[in-house]
């Protein structure tokens, strides 16, 4: 049973939290997502909003403002014109198809 996985109360004065720590990560995977949805996929931008709001688990509002914080990202995938193989390698966790 999970009770007597959790009797022991977890000790939280040792443990050490970072604020912010994968935020980075988590926009820029929002970048290329966008980046995917919006160029790959050919979504309107209020679909390919949805679209990330359904997977990050962020309002549209707030994957707006991180889409406009990470142009440089967006910038750079349309440079190199990445494709669905190219971001599959980075994050193959992620359905690029």
């Amino acid at each position: 049973m999970i009770s007597s996985l959790l009797v022991d109360p977890i000790n939280k004065t040792d443990a050490k939290h970072v604020k912010g720590i994968y935020t980075g990560n988590r926009n820029y995977k929002i970048a290329c997502r966008f980046y995917y949805h919006f160029t790959i996929k050919g979504l309107q931008y209020e679909r390919a909003l949805t679209a990330l709001n359904n997977e990050f688990d962020l309002s549209e509002l707030r994957i707006a403002q991180l889409i406009m914080e990470g142009r440089d990202t967006l910038k750079e995938l349309k440079d190199i014109k990445a494709d669905g193989k190219y971001l599959k390698v980075k994050f193959p966790f992620y359905d690029w198809h």
